[in-house]
């Protein structure tokens, strides 16, 4: 009952995220040429990996020690002590952005870009801190309403950028800089007031960094077993094929991750609160429900890509980036769910016993193993290649990480509901062949209309997941959201 309310009020923020990414790729993709929205997937990358090694450690650290500091009646050290350490990070952030800079100063299409990068780092870190420590204090509505202003605002002015003025590549970030801007005239303050009166203290922020460090390190080799194959596409096919590769993904790696991050919002604080109250054992029986939602949703959502790639792909990208994209749709889906799994499920007994450096030191593994991957069938099979070697790399982390996190926290993989989830996903296919290859997006609404009804029917009758139970309390969420 608990974690369906939570589900349903995390909902605005992930059909904001589906629509900011969605959109993103509909319209960059089509106001972009191909080398522009290359580039701009690349320092998206970039962004995504300065921000983690230098500002990461804070804001896990705001998430995961607000809870036993609200217990302690010791929130204003806390968030003092987290202040500080944003502050020192955001030096560590310049620096590099400044060899970053130096390496780009011949590359001036890339160079042109680091500037919004820079101007986001610290708005964006000053949200995302406040966002994670919401979220520990499951203030579910506060958290909900920034997160979709960041999302939609960003991408309506990074839209208008990108149609009315001459940025090109620069024109998202541009977007995301305006909707940051306004958004940290709210939450910089009411973050700075959490820790009034409060001390930064030298042996916390210690604590804090032996915590982050870690998760930023393991983020990291996440971002690059991502992001290595894009640099590789660049290097052997040009900056055209990033693009493609990039505008496939957004529209089926993010969907599945989107929904597994969906599952992770509403479900990892619960399985948090079980840990510290009950120990490993009651947070393993809450992880149950917490899987059992991942596959429910996940799996027949990559099916479904899978399945409609070809209308997908002539509905949501561009022409010039199209058909390279709908080639490796149906395998990006999957991949999708096991990264989804890897990230929102099977790290998690890592984070709850904080054991993160076991967890970077792990992540090195398959990181190593998608380089060699790409290294070696890029050449051989271009986009199919790089897709395959990210599927592999993806497999051998969610085995290191079920397997030694289990001596932690032993998170289930209930067989029996994975085999009828997977039995109901499987039913969408023959449905979805009925419908007449009608092309675009009448094509694409009917086959996900069809196949999404045909696995609602099966997932129901025979309770794959524990659909109904889930359905009926979905309902009744809904019903004390209403009346709240």
């Amino acid at each position: 009952m608990k974690f369906a309310r939570h589900l349903a009020g995390y909902l605005p923020v992930n059909l904001a995220t589906a629509l900011a990414s969605f959109g993103g790729v509909y319209a960059f993709s089509r106001l972009l040429g191909p080398d522009e929205y290359g580039r701009y997937a690349l320092m998206f990358s970039v962004m995504a990996l300065i921000h983690t090694a230098s500002l990461a450690p804070a804001e896990s650290a705001a998430y995961r020690f607000t809870a036993s500091a609200k217990a302690e009646g010791d929130l204003a050290n806390h968030y003092a002590t987290i202040r500080g350490l944003l502050l020192r990070s955001l030096v560590v952030a310049g620096l590099i952005i400044l060899v970053v800079a130096v390496a780009l100063r011949n590359m001036p299409d890339y160079f042109d870009i680091l500037p919004w990068i820079a101007l986001l780092l610290p708005l964006n870190t000053a949200i995302q801190t406040s966002l994670e420590a919401q979220r520990a204090n499951h203030q579910v509505r506060r958290y909900a309403l920034v997160a979709t202003s960041k999302l939609l605002g960003g991408f309506a002015v990074g839209v208008l950028a990108a149609w009315k003025t001459d940025a090109g590549a620069a024109a998202p970030f541009i977007g995301l800089v305006a909707a940051s801007a306004l958004l940290f005239l709210t939450e910089a303050p009411w973050l700075w007031a959490q820790g009034k009166g409060g001390r930064a203290d030298p042996a916390r922020m210690k604590t804090y960094l032996g915590y982050g460090l870690p998760i930023a390190a393991a983020l990291c080799l996440d971002l690059f077993l991502s992001a290595a194959d894009r640099l590789l596409i660049a290097v052997f096919m040009g900056e055209a094929s990033v693009g493609e590769y990039a505008a496939g993904y957004g529209v089926a790696d993010k969907t599945v991750l989107l929904i597994c991050a969906w599952a992770a919002m509403a479900g990892s604080p619960l399985v948090m609160s079980a840990y510290e109250e009950n120990g490993p054992e009651a947070a393993s029986r809450e992880a149950g429900g917490l899987i059992r939602i991942i596959l429910l949703v996940g799996l027949p959502a990559a099916t479904g890509l899978a399945l409609v790639a070809k209308p997908l792909a002539e509905a949501m990208i561009g022409e010039d980036l199209r058909q390279g994209a709908m080639q490796i749709i149906p395998w990006i889906a999957f991949s999708g769910l096991m990264n989804g799994l890897l990230i929102h499920y099977y790290s998690e007994a890592f984070q709850l016993a904080k054991k993160t450096k076991e967890r970077a030191l792990l992540m090195g593994i398959p990181v190593v193993v998608n380089v060699v991957a790409n290294l070696v069938l890029i050449p051989q099979f271009g986009l199919l290649g790089a897709v395959g070697a990210t599927i592999g790399s993806y497999g051998v982390g969610i085995l290191l990480l079920g397997g030694f996190g289990r001596k932690y926290v032993a998170l289930p993989l209930p067989l029996l509901d994975l085999g009828k989830i997977a039995l109901a996903s499987l039913a969408m296919w023959p449905a979805v062949m009925l419908v007449p290859e009608i092309g675009a997006w009448a094509e694409l609404f009917a086959k996900a209309i069809v196949g999404g009804a045909a696995y609602v029917v099966v997932a129901f009758v025979i309770d794959a997941g524990g659909a109904r139970s889930f359905v009926q309390d979905s309902r009744a969420a809904s019903r004390q959201a209403g009346a709240s």
